[in-house]
């Protein structure tokens, strides 16, 4: 692999922002405008969606994006935009010519396989005078030149300008196994009573709810982004008037899982959004777990003011301040032996097989659990006389500098995985060799990490040989089956990840990738 790619996708990988999350969350305390959920055809084979926005009169625009979900399409796309059904209330505006030409009320704009999955991102500004109440489509036609054409709507609605704020930053310090109170609190420093709030939690490994309220929703998959695995939502009725603040209560905490690595820093992110805002959110994520313990309260600090009687949808007219940053440091001293696994092949010439590379964690911490812990990368060097002719999509080219994954025939693969892995649990990443030349060959598995010079507890067991045609027994044979060591009891959804750069900085987009985890 080229030293100067290496070390752009590692320092990408090293700079991990605050925690970004959302999900699917109960029905909102106000109303929320109808079509909430975005409307998504599939035509042809393809789907398109895009969110919805509440604007504030005099208030802040937002961003509608226009998405391809799932795996890109090796395609061009041409989208044209009808908003004429918002004009009156909204000015809508795109990338300049030559991306986006005008015409009347309708905006024509090309996009390329490349920018999948967001395909355009639209700006939407109340005009002046915009009245509450004053809703409308904007409307996407997606063609495309094998593929077929998709259609899909946005809902655009004028709301009342409400201003939550998030208290202060939370730092917390204990051990592995210890239960910890978090102190989250929310303001209105607006003139209007906000009716209702939503409480929107994103952490990392360590930062584990400790219960599960009746008024919250959890994800049982993380969040959009793979290093923060605990997400959930809770919505409150309560109403916040003016100058006014309120704490959660009940007892709300966190406990750190007992395997996760020590020493560590592990961060979260706690956002407020009014209930109309949340409704505009919760279709980008999923939260598919319904808690059932007691309810999760809000608890009014100071005395509580009288409240209004509106109850149109309300918008934060400013969001830049609706996040409480978490910061939990674990002490203690604990990590985790990861061991690659070495490979045994049989086959013949031209023949092709089924092959497993990955790793075991050995304990007696859990892996990629976040902070110092970030990531493993497994390495493969191909042997040579083999062709890697399947690929995981989680696995680039060694040697392309670029972000499509699974392409076969390289001679080398970065595999990149960031789903926690708990003692005794394996990671098997799975490829197909073709047998392109008779004797013995052999490659190599190398377990890497970050975001640090991380080391396991033993470095020794890092590395493991891929032998073809070494001995008797192995993976492959004329029977074509695939055993596997350790466990076979539970077969989880992997991750992989797509490195991406924007100026000076670097960060990180996750994707699910089919990777296969034996816990």
């Amino acid at each position: 692999m080229r030293k100067h790619a290496t070390r752009r996708w590692l320092a990408g990988l090293a700079v991990v922002g605050a925690c970004v999350a959302a999900s699917a969350a109960p029905a909102p305390a106000a109303p929320a405008s109808p079509g909430a959920s975005p409307d998504a055809v599939v035509t042809a084979g393809f789907t398109t969606s895009a969110n919805n926005v509440t604007l504030a009169p005099g208030g802040p625009g937002r961003t509608v994006v226009l998405r391809v979900p799932g795996d890109r399409l090796r395609d061009s796309y041409t989208i044209t935009v009808d908003y004429g059904a918002v004009d009156a209330f909204a000015e809508v505006s795109g990338p300049a010519a030559p991306a986006c030409t005008r015409a009347g009320t309708v905006l024509t704009c090309l996009a390329y396989e490349e920018d999948a999955p967001d395909l355009l991102s639209l700006s939407v500004r109340p005009r002046a005078g915009a009245p509450v109440g004053r809703q409308g489509l904007l409307r996407f036609t997606v063609a495309t030149g094998r593929s077929g054409t998709s259609t899909t709507t946005s809902t655009v609605l004028v709301g009342e300008g409400v201003d939550l704020v998030a208290g202060p930053a939370v730092t917390l310090t204990g051990g592995p196994g210890a239960r910890l109170p978090v102190g989250l609190s929310v303001g209105n420093q607006g003139q209007e009573t906000a009716r209702g709030a939503v409480l929107l939690v994103s952490a990392m490994y360590g930062l584990t709810p400790s219960q599960r309220y009746r008024n919250c929703r959890y994800g049982s998959r993380g969040g959009l982004s793979n290093w923060t695995p605990n997400l959930f939502v809770c919505t409150f009725d309560d109403e916040i008037a003016p100058g006014r603040v309120f704490r959660v209560g009940g007892g709300f905490g966190v406990t750190v899982p007992g395997d996760v690595s020590a020493p560590n820093t592990q961060t979260g992110t706690a956002t407020w959004f009014t209930p109309q805002d949340w409704a505009d959110q919760q279709p980008r994520y999923t939260l598919d777990q319904q808690g059932t313990g007691e309810v999760l309260r809000l608890e009014q600090v100071g005395t509580r003011l009288p409240v209004g009687a509106s109850r149109a949808p309300q918008t934060d007219v400013d969001p830049a301040d609706d996040d409480t940053a978490i910061e939990l440091t674990v002490t203690g001293d604990q990590r985790a032996d990861l061991a690659a696994d070495e490979v045994r092949i049989t086959a013949k010439v031209g023949e092709t097989v089924p092959v497993t590379i990955g790793y075991t964690n050995r304990g007696p911490a859990s892996s990629s659990n976040g902070g110092r812990d970030f990531y493993t990368i497994v390495k493969l060097t191909v042997p040579k006389g083999v062709t890697a002719v399947k690929v995981p999509k989680n696995c680039l080219d060694a040697d392309i500098q670029d972000e499509e994954g699974g392409r076969p025939g390289a001679r080398a693969y970065l595999c990149y995985q960031y789903d926690v892995v708990r003692k005794g649990g394996k990671v098997a990443l799975p490829f197909s060799f073709r047998i392109d030349r008779a004797g013995a060959l052999t490659g190599r598995t190398e377990l890497l990490y970050g975001p640090t010079a991380t080391t396991d507890l033993d470095p020794r067991n890092d590395t493991a040989k891929i032998l073809v045609n070494a001995g008797s027994g192995g993976q492959g044979g004329d029977d074509g089956t695939l055993p596997i060591t350790g466990s076979p009891t539970v077969l989880v959804a992997g991750v992989g990840g797509v490195l991406l750069l924007a100026g000076v900085g670097s960060y990180l987009v996750a994707r699910r990738r089919r990777a296969r985890f034996v816990a």
